[in-house]
């Protein structure tokens, strides 16, 4: 995994924030700050590093090493306070404030995401909406209107969407992510079975659930 841009706004309480920061710390911090919503949805104020390392299935030390490059954060005495590192780690991440987020195919897991109301809850919102289909064009979804792919460039310059999630088909892939690129969109969450090269200043994380699920039955044989 490679690396990304720190926040370029202050986002720590003491310390510098460095400008380069590994893909697996931020992978890491995006699931503290799940745990730690969850922590505080349950009334608990303060967790001591150990506890949340637990939590997390991760070495105490290597949460430190995680926090350290942005500041310092605790105390010896209460440990970390829930409330407030949830709201750090939310601005270190940029979901303290609902990102617009852009989808393209409206199949059934694009519906399927497109309902799903979690992401509002981290600070995703699905704005925008476009497809090849001319049947579900000019629809409304889940309060969005579909959007011809042929006009993106028209339409997604005016949500500002600089995250899209691919849910359609494999034809014609590399041209889609061009042209999202071209509107400015710089991180793509990839659910079609096909890798593609992201263009220069792009990043996409493919999804491969089916990789997942063989993963899982080989785990699950009896055999091992």
């Amino acid at each position: 995994m490679g690396e990304l841009d720190a926040p370029d706004r202050d986002a720590r309480e003491d310390g510098p924030s460095p400008r380069r920061v590994p893909l697996q710390t931020v992978t890491r911090l995006s699931l503290y700050r799940k745990i730690l919503v969850e922590l505080h949805h349950e009334g608990v104020e303060h967790v001591f590093s150990h506890r949340l390392a637990e939590l997390a299935g991760v070495h105490p030390a290597q949460l430190r090493r995680d926090l350290s490059l942005f500041g310092s954060f605790g105390s010896v005495s209460r440990g970390y306070d829930v409330f407030s590192l949830s709201r750090t780690i939310g601005r270190l991440l940029g979901t303290d404030r609902v990102q617009v987020v852009a989808l393209v195919g409206l199949g059934n897991l694009g519906r399927t995401l497109l309902t799903y109301r979690g992401f509002e809850e981290r600070g995703f919102h699905f704005g925008v909406v476009f497809d090849r289909d001319p049947e579900k064009v000019g629809r409304v979804y889940a309060g969005r209107r579909c959007h011809p792919v042929e006009e993106m460039e028209r339409v997604l310059p005016e949500y500002g969407a600089r995250i899209a999630v691919l849910a359609c088909g494999p034809v014609g892939l590399e041209t889609v992510v061009e042209r999202l690129a071209r509107c400015g969109v710089r991180a793509i969450l990839n659910f079609v079975p096909r890798h593609v090269a992201p263009p220069p200043g792009v990043h996409i994380e493919d999804v491969d659930i089916s990789g997942k699920l063989e993963m899982l039955s080989f785990l699950a044989r009896e055999d091992r």
